[in-house]
């Protein structure tokens, strides 16, 4: 009885072996290779309300800022004019920092109006021409300040004027080793490197700073327009950005977004490069004076700031706003979703290149060739190749 269940079960075995090797010979070829699923994949849906949300809540309310800011600071300027004081001076100071911020966190976004008609060079040109300004100063020749016609980076005569105006003219009239100025004359110094407000001077030295105001009123004001209302009599550019059908190159969302990373990596490595970089370099080659030179905003004390602000830039531009939260809409939002390690190695490198700018000691003039600065200079590097080398190509290869 054992015996024959034994046998049955061999032979039951040897019948399925036998099964299995006819289906292997009558169907050698494998079945279809499924199509691939691309779970990581950006739509150009998702990409165009990021660039809306780029520019209606992070591009055009930091130009309104930076317009309504101009407007008090020339306000403030007006008033030292009318009635120059210590009082006046400081409250000049304080308008002006005021509003230096929505200026510097605009800089991951120098492309458009800002560029094509030189309002980047006119309202912020570095370094100065000293003794130019003086000669204003003496001949109160406003024409000086201003030019006409179409914009060109090249032309020296335009550069030449752009050197005389802006933002840092007004802090070097207004600020003096990072205080405001007194109207207490010192050395009454006539000299360029170390020029003195003189109660002689007190009406020559409104009318520049009122001027140099003037100028940077009307320069924010035709930023802000141009976003707004209308670019070279059509469109808003906002409208157009948004609309990307063609007009100033941009075809696609993708384009528009690429523009995004483009402004933020240009900034990031202005700032390690040539902000820091220049005046680091010429301080390490031997060239100490160069070097004070060569530092953005060093009248007023205010570079630290200035650069943590350019870098808060790229951070509004990648969250999509302006409170460092980030927007469901956002770039960060989108690439989060796909690769939430990029994501945050970029968040990191922002908040990382922030933290070791401010880490210099203060100010950054007499800093220069500190440990800290040479590990800012790396941070924004770091900042620049994640931006360029990952970021980019990454939203470039998964967008459909």
């Amino acid at each position: 009885m054992k015996k024959n269940l034994l046998l049955s079960g061999m032979l039951a075995l040897a019948m399925s072996f036998s099964f299995v090797a006819c289906s292997d010979n009558d169907d050698p070829s494998p079945g279809p290779t499924p199509e691939p699923v691309d779970v990581a994949s950006i739509t150009e849906a998702q990409l165009t309300a990021a660039v809306n949300q780029y520019v209606d809540a992070v591009v055009v309310p930091t130009y309104a800022e930076l317009q309504t800011k101009n407007v008090a600071l020339h306000n403030a300027v007006t008033a030292f004019r009318q009635d120059p004081t210590d009082a006046n001076f400081k409250a000049a100071c304080e308008a002006w920092l005021s509003a230096r911020e929505p200026w510097e966190s605009s800089e991951a976004f120098l492309f458009g109006p800002v560029a094509d008609k030189g309002l980047d060079p006119n309202m912020d040109s570095w370094p100065l021409d000293q003794e130019a300004i003086v000669a204003i100063l003496n001949s109160q020749d406003w024409a000086e300040m201003e030019w006409e016609g179409d914009y060109d980076e090249d032309d020296e005569a335009i550069a030449s004027k752009q050197e005389v105006r802006g933002f840092h003219t007004l802090e070097y009239l207004i600020f003096k080793d990072g205080e405001a100025r007194s109207t207490t004359a010192k050395s009454g110094s006539k000299d360029a490197i170390d020029l003195e407000y003189a109660d002689a001077d007190a009406a020559a030295w409104g009318n520049y700073m009122e001027n140099v105001a003037r100028l940077l009123r009307a320069d924010a004001t035709t930023l802000y327009d141009d976003w707004t209302k209308s670019y070279n009599g059509g469109d808003s550019y906002a409208a157009i950005f948004k609309a990307h059908d063609g007009r100033q190159d941009f075809s696609s969302a993708l384009n528009c977004v690429e523009q995004l990373i483009d402004g933020c990596t240009d900034i990031a490595s202005e700032v390690g490069s040539t902000k820091i970089g220049d005046p680091y370099n010429l301080y390490t080659s031997g060239d100490t004076e160069g070097a004070l030179y060569a530092v953005e905003s060093w009248y007023s004390w205010h570079s630290r700031d200035d650069y943590a602000n350019n870098i808060r830039s790229i951070r509004n531009a990648y969250f999509g706003s302006r409170d460092g939260k980030v927007n469901a809409n956002s770039l960060s939002a989108i690439v989060a979703k796909l690769d939430a390690d990029l994501d945050a190695r970029v968040k990191n490198a922002i908040q990382g290149t922030i933290d070791a700018i401010l880490a210099i000691p203060q100010p950054f003039r007499n800093n220069i060739n500190s440990a800290e600065a040479k590990a800012a200079m790396a941070a924004c590097g770091e900042l620049e190749s994640i931006l360029d080398e990952e970021l980019k190509p990454y939203i470039q290869d998964h967008t459909k």
